[in-house]
């Protein structure tokens, strides 16, 4: 195994503690679900924090969320599109925010590194950003057109919506706690407003 595939399994066994543990996560007990030993851990990267970022690098690369949008069944009705694109949004965001945190948490020396990029790394990664965000966005648009003709607005502005409503929820339920709103709440409220 080369340090590029190793690198890649160390991260693959990280992220799922990283959700699970959180911060206090040890390097051994990524080495255990990796199935290698802890030094082996340290012939990949320089330290924790490496780790740390290497995952947070992992879970935010927007292939994780295409691959699950494109794989939606476009033959199925629109509410059960609906429902599977909401679930793929909201875990998507949960996996995020919550290796996000463990990462600013655990990694606080790092965090202030990145923080000191130049005026052309920030562009790039502004960029970079801009442009997941708009092969997510047509991707979940890919999700919904074959009922355009049924939505009340453009297929666009009701991805932007949808996406918009599932991540500001993520982001409330991280600050309030669970707040009990089912997919299947949040599939209903979309599809037929708050009026009875």
């Amino acid at each position: 195994m080369n340090i590029e595939e190793r690198r890649a399994m160390i991260v693959r066994a990280a992220l799922p503690l990283l959700v699970e543990i959180g911060p206090s996560v040890t390097t051994l007990q990524i080495a255990r679900a990796a199935g290698i030993s802890e030094p082996t851990i340290f012939r990949a990267f320089a330290d924790k924090d490496e780790v740390l970022l290497a995952c947070l690098d992992e879970a935010t690369k927007p292939e994780n969320v295409l691959i699950e949008l494109e794989a939606i069944d476009k033959e199925a009705g629109l509410e059960e599109r609906l429902t599977n694109l909401i679930d793929v949004i909201r875990l998507q965001g949960e996996r995020t925010g919550a290796i996000m945190n463990a990462v600013r948490l655990a990694a606080p020396s790092k965090r202030r590194e990145r923080s000191s990029l130049s005026d052309e790394e920030i562009r790039r990664l502004s960029e970079s950003r801009t442009a997941s965000h708009q092969r997510i966005h047509s991707a979940v648009c890919s999700v919904l057109e074959p009922d355009e003709a049924r939505l009340r607005q453009p297929v666009t502005d009701i991805a932007t919506i949808v996406i918009g409503i599932v991540m500001s929820l993520g982001r409330a339920r991280r600050m309030a706690g669970d707040m009990g709103i089912t997919t299947k709440q949040l599939e209903d409220l979309i599809m037929n407003g708050i009026v009875k």
